[in-house]
């Protein structure tokens, strides 16, 4: 089970948030007697936000090592039209958070934008990845989120669309090639109507 998903900007400084949708009813606290709506979108918006800022505290740190700069990720992306390398990781959420303990994020960022699955202990680590590339594949096709980030909020439909396609309900699925492919077709002819 995927709890959460998230595009954030990796831009140096801090992070911003530019789109999450939730999955599933996590459980609240037994004292929720007093607890309104606007709480619960608080506390999920706080979730949401130190989970970018970590996956961002992160990227900065693989950059700061790596010999590649985020120049020749975008100038990959306007120059052949193809996927940059992403840097890519995975971290335990940390106690105090209202995920369940032992859930994980696997995060993948290029450029200047990032993105993560927050995932049940029980998820494999590498379905996370491979569905997350696929979601990020497909969004770059759709959305160029990578190209224009700014305008992932504009175009959010075109995203509940993918996520809805290569993450229903937030189930991770194994999935073949004929499956992908078959997803694709659906996908693009969706996208057509739009």
């Amino acid at each position: 089970m995927v709890f959460a998903f998230l595009i954030n900007t990796l831009l140096p400084g801090s992070s911003k948030v530019l789109f999450y949708q939730f999955y599933g009813q996590r459980a609240l606290p037994k004292d929720d007697s007093d607890i309104t709506f606007e709480e619960i979108r608080t506390g999920r918006k706080n979730e949401i936000h130190t989970i970018a800022n970590e996956v961002h505290s992160e990227y900065q740190f693989r950059r700061s090592v790596s010999n590649r700069t985020v120049e020749e990720d975008v100038q990959r992306l306007n120059s052949d039209d193809m996927l940059p390398d992403f840097d890519t990781g995975h971290f335990l959420i940390h106690e105090g958070h209202n995920f369940p303990k032992g859930s994980f994020v696997t995060w993948m960022g290029a450029g200047f934008t990032g993105f993560a699955l927050v995932c049940d202990k029980t998820e494999s680590r590498l379905t996370a990845e491979s569905v997350l590339r696929l979601l990020v594949r497909y969004l770059q096709e759709y959305v160029r989120v990578l190209n224009q980030p700014a305008e992932t909020g504009i175009r959010s439909d075109r995203i509940l669309l993918v996520l809805n396609k290569f993450l229903p309900s937030g189930s991770l699925l194994v999935m073949n090639h004929r499956v992908i492919r078959h997803l694709e077709k659906e996908l693009d002819s969706f996208m057509k109507n739009i």
